[in-house]
């Protein structure tokens, strides 16, 4: 932000109007980017809402008051928050627009120009009326006052004293008000308070000289600054947060199963659900492993469940619901699924490739870089019902792309019965049972598997067939370890208990001697 009168003050003394009207506003339209508008394979999934509607109790009926389910959906909603500021580095706040042709857009356009031609009739009048613009100058004032820091005592006096309410109402009577000389002010006050982004703007409204245009641009330019305040509030106070978060989430989360219990609901059916189908999963690979192979077979631990859990949710099946510990990341998780999709299909593509293109490009140096970004952007963001019909232009581009490149490079480009050959291959790659794809992902989880589980430091080996995409690689891990260990931070003792259960249940269930 840019420096004003005073210098140097607590951040976390900053200003809570604009963040407390920005957060309340935005908090539905920015929640994880915003958990994606909609899933092509799932066009009805379950949200943490849907919880309530499978756990109810047959009998006797508990009635749920109002204000019980509004401070339940209050606290998940304000825990929502600070887990997105917490684990996403990037968060921030965006101004909501309602979508174009949509009744809300439309209402709330209707309305905004009945206000301003209202506010243009009446400067019109002779004597002109003057009552709008006297509300307008008073909530350009509390809105200037809102993105103003406590320390900026100065700056706040000096906006009281020319924003005089009731000198401005005295001009008025005496027909003097000089509306430019109170915009031109405003436009000085903003130009001093704005982050640097916001210079063009208020540049743009220098050039403005209707009076009407003007000051319905001067609020909208308001509003841009007060959302650039909250997200300057929300980057300085993301350390503390990040510090607290764990200890707040797992406060909110334990309120929400209290609350859950009163109502005789089970808040976490689904979660125990998730960790009972991984550890049969887990329980039968190893006794299995154990009657095939002489080796020892290493022993299942409930940490070594909690990590094949965490992986089962990048193959989810999205028709059953999330568990409730995960939901707030459902939108994240599940679009980190698709990038493993994507990142082994890439890979397949480019080894059906090279292997039917030959030594001709194996050596040339940034080609198969250069060919992996392109099918990237191909493919990217192409929902999973759509593949079919891309991938032709896929095959088309790659059969392009590689003969040009063994033309540059003075080899023979590839015949018509190779092309059609490495055509259908690309193609079959979009079948997930495709060996060399099985083979790939096999190796992604495993490498994911690997940086999850691991207590080392050094830097770790990428697997054959995956070099090609070691950063896109890489940028999963990370992310997606980032999320399993602050999950596992806020959840580890409900994880606990829930395999302790587990466990003691086949233990007891199974035959004695």
């Amino acid at each position: 932000m840019k420096n004003m009168d005073d210098d140097n003050g607590n951040v976390e003394d900053n200003s809570r109007a604009a963040e407390s009207d920005e957060l309340s506003s935005s908090n539905d339209s920015t929640s994880y980017k915003q958990q994606q508008q909609e899933r092509s394979s799932v066009m009805d999934r379950s949200s943490a809402a849907n919880h309530l509607h499978f756990n109810v109790a047959a009998s006797p009926p508990k009635f749920v008051s109002f204000d019980d389910v509004m401070r339940t959906a209050d606290g998940i909603s304000n825990m929502a928050l600070a887990h997105e500021i917490a684990v996403d580095n990037e968060f921030k706040l965006e101004k909501f627009d309602p979508p174009e042709n949509s009744m809300e857009k439309q209402v709330k356009d209707i309305m905004h120009k009945a206000f301003w031609d209202s506010l243009e009739e009446k400067l019109k009048e002779d004597p002109p009326d003057y009552s709008h613009g006297l509300m307008l100058l008073a909530e350009i004032k509390e809105a200037l006052m809102s993105i103003l820091l406590p320390q900026h005592n100065r700056l706040q006096a000096h906006i009281n004293e020319v924003l005089d309410l009731e000198l401005i109402e005295q001009k008025v009577e005496y027909e003097v008000l000089d509306f430019h000389y109170y915009a031109d002010f405003v436009i000085s006050i903003m130009s001093r308070m704005c982050a640097p982004v916001r210079d063009e703007n208020i540049a743009d409204l220098r050039e403005i000289t209707e009076i009407v245009p003007l000051f319905r641009e001067i609020f909208s330019v308001i509003d841009l600054m007060k959302m650039d305040m909250a997200n300057f509030t929300i980057q300085q106070m993301r350390p503390y947060i990040q510090q607290h978060s764990v200890e707040y989430e797992r406060k909110k989360f334990q309120e929400f199963l209290k609350q859950q219990q009163e109502n005789d609901m089970d808040g976490l059916v689904f979660t125990k659900d998730w960790l009972q189908k991984t550890y049969d999963k887990v329980e039968m690979t190893s006794q299995n492993a154990l009657l095939e192979a002489s080796a020892p077979v290493p022993m299942v631990t409930p940490a070594s469940i909690l990590n094949e859990a965490y992986l089962e949710l990048l193959a989810w099946d999205e028709r059953r619901t999330f568990p409730e510990t995960m939901v707030m990341d459902e939108g994240r998780i599940l679009d980190l699924k698709d990038k493993t999709q994507q990142l082994t299909m890439v890979s397949a593509i480019l080894l059906v490739t090279y292997n039917m293109a030959g030594a001709g490009i194996a050596g040339i140096t940034g080609f198969k870089t250069k060919l992996k970004n392109e099918i990237n952007i191909l493919l990217d963001e192409v929902p999973e019902y759509e593949l079919e019909s891309k991938i032709e232009g896929v095959g088309d581009h790659v059969i392009r792309q590689v003969n040009e490149c063994l033309h540059k490079h003075g080899f023979q480009e590839m015949d018509a019965s190779k092309q059609k050959s490495l055509k259908g291959q690309i193609k079959d790659v979009l079948d997930k049972n495709h060996p060399v794809r099985r083979l790939l992902y096999s190796r992604v989880i495993d490498f994911i598997r690997q940086v999850l589980t691991t207590c080392k430091s050094e830097p770790m080996k990428i697997p054959p067939g995956l070099s090609a995409v070691e950063p896109e690689l890489s940028a999963v891990c990370g992310h997606f370890c980032r999320l399993m260990s602050h999950n596992r931070s806020v959840f580890g003792l409900y994880y606990a208990d829930i395999m302790a259960t587990i466990t003691k249940r086949n233990v007891d269930l199974s035959p004695r001697n």
